[in-house]
């Protein structure tokens, strides 16, 4: 489950517990059951969304999730580069926002590539250079954290410390990725 939907079914939940415990006096609220409570929210919840319950669903391969994130990673990009380019109005919450999304999937990113996970877009180069690829990596998180740290307000502040991420991620990809035909 990607993690939009994972944050969507948490907020219908709690939203499905905060309806069904809403019109209860404390002391009824607290007679009840709270894990009849929760388990009756998540089946709302996952009812609201058309998916299973969360404990059921099956894994995602590593494959998968490493292609949900370069999405969310692409996503963002695709509001900062065009003001990066001048294409569109710069605006540091956006900016912001575009670097703490890459922040967190870098955090993530590196675990998604255990033995025997080849394939995808991910290239042979990863696993025969794992040191190589952990450097990529590191040099990717201390870019965005530099940024980050750096908090641009103006685009040429944006430009100054969002265009060294972007340059890791195209070193990266030069040698780790397969590109789509």
């Amino acid at each position: 489950m990607s993690p939009i939907k994972k944050s969507l079914s948490l907020f219908l939940a709690m939203f499905a517990l905060a309806a069904v415990t809403g019109g209860c006096s404390k002391q009824e609220a607290t007679e009840e059951p709270q894990a009849d409570v929760s388990a009756a929210a998540e089946e709302s919840a996952a009812a609201e969304t058309g998916e299973a319950a969360e404990n059921s669903a099956p894994a995602m391969s590593p494959q998968d999730e490493r292609h949900e994130l370069m999405e969310e990673v692409l996503d963002a990009a695709k509001v900062v580069g065009p003001m990066l380019r001048g294409e569109a109005d710069f605006d540091a919450a956006s900016a912001m926002n575009t670097l703490q999304t890459w922040d967190e999937v870098g955090g993530k990113f590196g675990d998604l590539f255990p033995e025997g996970s080849e394939g995808g877009e991910a290239a042979p180069a990863i696993w025969e250079d794992r040191e190589g690829f952990n450097a990529a990596l590191i040099e990717w998180q201390d870019a965005t954290a530099a940024a980050i740290a750096a908090n641009p307000q103006t685009l040429d502040d944006a430009k100054a410390s969002i265009g060294p991420v972007f340059n890791t991620c195209k070193n990266c990809h030069d040698t780790y990725r397969i590109e789509d035909e």
